[in-house]
């Protein structure tokens, strides 16, 4: 079946007045469908760069970006009226961490396909094994921070969405057809149990106030500046990269930084050469130079003693 076989109308929100149109048919609405997609820099830090939103018959893209201040109130109110959600466990931080907001009820295609022994439930397997389609994965690692939006992603946000209203009706009927099979009956019996669990973790979450990196540079013993040049890699790191930067996501790994604090470069040129990235090597080269070259400009006859 053709991913075509699920495209709805789309409307894009941009503006309050479009938002307000959108509200009174998500009230109206007995159910909602809702998926995200966020900045590359993880559920902890990243920022939501898109909310998706399908009922039956139509699909909102909504912009965070340029409704600012409004998302977490429209997520407050659409918070009244049940969700579908592949996967809460990550989609729930964010909109607790961000908005603090978690839905009154939540159904999780995810969770209810792992419980009917799919061992790899992800939202692309799970329309391909349930519904017949292949979700073309070409956006699927997306900057979706950047505007205009391409066609392409519009449809492929939009779709995500959308299928999640056919694939819970699937999974229901197969969940029915299996409900006494003495494997699968138990599981499906746990879900209601496994969801609050889930869901209590999300209302208590709280953002983690330490860098991972920087318990490696310790470990490592590499000393206090080290710690505290690794911090600061790592705030670029999430800063650039919830401007829409992916590069800084992708060149800044934590094997670079180690390596960097471990042999730190000697030179600009040095460093240059360690970022192979030209358009991105180009941008940030002078901010990571003021970081790491610090210890470039300490004479080699200078002992620094760290406590």
């Amino acid at each position: 079946m053709s991913p075509d076989s699920f495209d709805l109308p789309i409307t894009f929100i941009d503006s309050p007045e479009k938002l307000g149109e959108a509200m009174i048919h998500w009230f109206q609405a007995n159910l909602l469908a809702v998926d995200i997609e966020c900045s590359l820099t993880g559920v902890h830090h990243c920022v939501m760069a898109l909310l998706q939103i399908a009922t039956h018959d139509q699909a909102w893209l909504v912009d965070p970006i340029a409704l600012d201040g409004l998302t977490k109130p429209a997520l407050r109110a659409m918070a009244e009226v049940p969700w579908i959600i592949h996967d809460v466990s990550g989609d729930g931080i964010v909109f607790k961490r961000l908005y603090d907001v978690v839905p009154c009820s939540v159904m999780d295609t995810m969770l209810l396909a792992r419980a009917l022994g799919y061992p790899q439930p992800g939202l692309k397997t799970m329309a391909r094994l349930k519904l017949g389609i292949d979700i073309p994965k070409e956006e699927q690692d997306s900057n979706w921070m950047l505007r205009p939006l391409r066609a392409s992603q519009i449809s492929y946000a939009a779709r995500d969405a959308t299928l999640l209203l056919p694939l819970l009706r699937a999974l229901a009927e197969e969940a029915e057809a299996k409900r006494h099979d003495p494997v699968i009956g138990p599981r499906l019996a746990n879900l209601p149990a496994e969801m609050r669990a889930l869901m209590h973790r999300i209302r208590h979450y709280r953002k983690p106030d330490r860098h991972p990196i920087v318990d490696k540079v310790r470990a490592m013993g590499l000393g206090f500046r080290a710690e505290e040049k690794a911090k600061q890699i790592s705030e670029l790191r999430l800063k650039w990269g919830n401007e829409g930067d992916v590069a800084a996501v992708m060149e800044l790994g934590n094997r670079w930084i180690l390596a960097r604090l471990e042999r730190p470069p000697r030179s600009k040129e040095a460093l240059e050469r360690c970022i192979p990235n030209p358009r991105f090597r180009k941008k940030r080269l002078d901010t990571l130079w003021e970081i790491l070259g610090e210890e470039a400009e300490i004479p080699n006859h200078v002992v620094i003693h760290e406590n």
